[in-house]
């Protein structure tokens, strides 16, 4: 399947009714589906062979397809729902049938139930079609790796708890073993809560090469997507993120919501419908974690799949060991560049520059802090955080307002020679240093950066734009 899944007549999961009755009442609704009736009546209907996959091309890059099929006898339901998977493998199905309809295997996506479709009609089945579809993901993920001996699960660069917990969740749903399925990054993480959770769970993140990555048959990719890291089409992937989709790769198996707050969300969504028991006190513990850190606990961006996740794993995670997870250390040094980013930043209307100097490797996890920080900032919608890394300039980018966001930004600064992306309330950009000079007449303190980033708003289209009524500022 192609990762080009944005086609604009599809941008909502499709519901698929495929019946044969003549009593098939138009009643049933989705709140979060367009629904589409075989043989239906107006603009929601389509027509053609049901037992014949090209009945079904229509649907092939639809975000998300769930099926309904209510047709007789037994051995036709089944060819439908052939038919209709040899297009959207992916598509969870529920049928409904006179008699026993075969399937797969258990927790494999596919609900066999006795009855009709105007008996469904009297239920609420929004729920059982969520579970449905969660189990349908985690069937074709686990499809997907045993497909090779070993299979890495990669995150991104300098992963963040909610990369972290994903990946651990997807370690357990394979089998927990690490051996066959590692934990892998291209770059090593330097935050120290983000250290002292993995250290804590006894999480290991192995740091490969581009050039390691490339010689694996099979990579789960998750909380991020691999733009620029296959070759031929290999290796091949599975992708599993809540960024922004992107379409410089082709995966087996794709599932990108943007409209979640976190992974993990996904992740705690894969992990109930398979088997909830696999979600101990330490996975739980790791995917709450995530979902607060990505979400400015539920504050930030958030969906009710966000929210019923995170109350389900409150529950099942120690607190106290959060807590631990959430008290950063600054060395002296640290402490002093932040005073001295706030005290010389640069404002322009509702954009805030704070400029860290140069910084180690080891304490450019203050950037993240400091822009959150001046994002409290009274009137601020946007702010970059800036620092000199070594040979870099990165900038961590935060936005709350309309308009395109943050992650927009951040790629337009890495059209100019660097690497960035992100979502619409916080990004990051990397630019090499020598490249950023080139762009700021040499200079890269405060003013020079507010200029670039000006430039830059300007030719991508992003704007500073105050909301009607401003959103309360993370505490």
């Amino acid at each position: 399947m192609s990762s080009d899944d944005t086609d604009p007549q599809h941008s909502r999961p499709l519901l698929i009714i495929i019946s044969d009755s003549e009593k098939t009442s138009a009643a049933l609704r989705s709140r979060v589906r367009d629904v589409r009736r075989w043989r239906g009546s107006g603009s929601a209907a389509f027509n053609g062979d049901p037992e014949d996959p090209a009945t079904y091309e229509w649907f092939r890059e639809a975000p998300a397809v769930t099926a309904i099929i209510d047709i007789e006898p037994p051995e036709r339901a089944r060819n439908v729902m052939t038919a209709l998977r040899s297009v959207r493998p992916d598509a969870a199905v529920m049928l409904l049938s006179s008699g026993p309809a075969d399937v797969d295997g258990p927790s494999d996506g596919t609900l066999a139930r006795h009855g009709r479709l105007r008996d469904v009609l009297r239920l609420d089945v929004e729920e059982e079609l969520e579970r449905l579809e969660a189990e349908r993901r985690a069937y074709r993920l686990r499809q997907f790796a045993a497909g090779d001996e070993v299979v890495p699960i990669l995150i991104h660069n300098d992963p963040d708890p909610d990369a972290v917990s994903s990946a651990l969740g997807v370690m357990k749903l394979l089998g927990n073993r690490p051996a066959r399925t590692p934990i892998v990054t291209l770059d090593p993480m330097t935050r120290p809560e983000n250290r002292r959770m993995a250290e804590l769970l006894r999480i290991s993140v192995t740091q490969v090469t581009h050039e390691e990555l490339l010689r694996f048959g099979r990579v789960i990719s998750v909380d991020t997507q691999p733009g620029g890291m296959q070759k031929d089409g290999q290796p091949r992937y599975a992708v599993i993120d809540h960024h922004p989709v992107e379409h410089d790769y082709t995966a087996d198996v794709l599932d990108v919501r943007p409209q979640y707050g976190a992974t993990a969300t996904m992740l705690t969504e894969y992990l109930r419908a398979f088997d909830e028991k696999l979600v101990n006190t330490s996975l739980a513990t790791a995917l709450l974690f995530g979902i607060r850190t990505d979400t400015d606990s539920l504050m930030r961006g958030v969906t009710a799949a966000d929210v019923e996740a995170y109350a389900w794993l409150q529950s099942r995670a120690d607190a106290q060991l959060v807590r631990r997870f959430e008290r950063p250390t600054y060395s002296r040094r640290t402490a002093e560049a932040f005073g001295v980013a706030l005290s010389g930043a640069e404002f322009d209307d509702e954009l805030m520059i704070a400029h860290l100097g140069e910084l180690h490797d080891a304490e450019s996890h203050v950037l993240a802090d400091l822009a959150d920080f001046c994002l409290t900032v009274e009137n601020v919608t946007w702010v970059v955080a800036v620092a000199e890394v070594e040979d870099e300039l990165i900038l961590t980018i935060r936005h709350i307002g309309t308009g395109k966001g943050a992650g927009a930004l951040a790629r337009a600064i890495a059209d100019l020679g660097g690497d960035g992306g992100g979502h619409s309330t916080m990004a990051r950009a990397v630019l090499p240093l020598d490249r950023a000079r080139e762009r700021m007449d040499g200079k890269t303190d405060a003013p020079a950066v507010m200029g670039l980033i000006r430039r830059v708003m300007e030719e991508c289209g992003v704007g500073v734009s105050r909301p009607d009524s401003h959103p309360a500022h993370p505490a």
